[in-house]
Formats: C-alpha cells, structure tokens, sequence
C-alpha cells in the first residue's frame, strides 16, 4: 500500500523556511507601513492647504487653514470668516500615534490665504517615532504653491 503526506523531516525544513522569511520579512512591512502612513498624511495636508488656496481664490476673500489648539499634531479645520461669522468648511482629524509637525517659523499655527492665493512662506515638516530620513516636508511659498520634499531628517524621539 503506497503512503501519502510529509514525512517529519519534510515538515521540519518547511516550518523552519517559513521561521526564517517572516523573521526577515516582518521588520521591512513595519517600515513600509510607516512610510504609507507618512506618505498618506502629508498628502491630506498638501490636499486641505491647496483646497483652501482653491477656496480663497474662488469666494475671493481669506481662508484659513488653523492647528487644532495651535499643535498640527492635534488635527487642523479649514475656515472661511464671511460677515463676521466664521463657517469651518473642512476638519482633519488628529494624527496617528508618533506623528509630528514642526513649523519654520515655529509655532505657526495658522496658514492664511488671500483672495487672489497668496501666503506667507512656512515650512512643515511631517515626522514620526523613527529616527533618520523618514519625514516629508511640505514647503509653501508666497504665491500660495506647495512643494513636497521627502527624506527629511526627523530628530531622535
């Protein structure tokens, strides 16, 4: 009668080779998990900071995007004041857990557009718990333009 299956040593080398790739392979998807994270973040806030320069530019009159409590880290809201009432068009929620943004000049805790889309120059800088050339930074010229650059150094957590 002929026998079907593994045999104990076949079983043996099989679970070790799967031992030894997720070892290998679990540290690399936490990286890349963190690195969307960071990438999915930083093109929310590029995505409101280009809606309210939309927005300004379209209702010609000022739009605010303003940091929760004045920390980006606590989520931001985009505002528009018509009248004398302020009507919030848009809210981000806080970031995840670990998650950053630093301001150049610091503390600045409010972007403003203009009627015509125009800003004053900021720098944020988007980090997480990790240390070394992981974070992004969103740069924001007079004009109101933003530009991404990526591999910022994130100082030692």
């Amino acid at each position: 009668m002929k026998q079907t299956g593994l045999t104990l040593i076949e079983l043996i080398v099989t679970l070790a080779v799967v031992s030894v790739l997720l070892v290998m392979g679990i540290p690399q998807f936490k990286s890349t998990t963190a690195n969307s994270r960071l990438t999915t973040t930083i093109n929310t806030l590029t995505g409101d900071l280009s809606f309210a320069r939309t927005e300004a530019i379209k209702r010609a009159t000022n739009v605010a995007v303003t940091a929760s409590n004045n920390d980006w880290t606590n989520g931001w809201t985009t505002s528009v004041t018509i009248s004398g009432a302020t009507e919030t068009i848009r809210i981000s929620p806080a970031l995840t857990a670990g998650m950053t943004i630093v301001t150049n000049p610091a503390n600045t805790g409010t972007v403003t557009y203009t009627g015509d889309g125009r800003t004053s120059t900021i720098d944020m800088t988007l980090c997480d718990d990790r240390s070394g050339s992981f974070g992004k930074k969103l740069s924001i010229t007079t004009s109101g333009q933003s530009f991404l650059d990526v591999k910022q150094t994130c100082p030692v957590p």
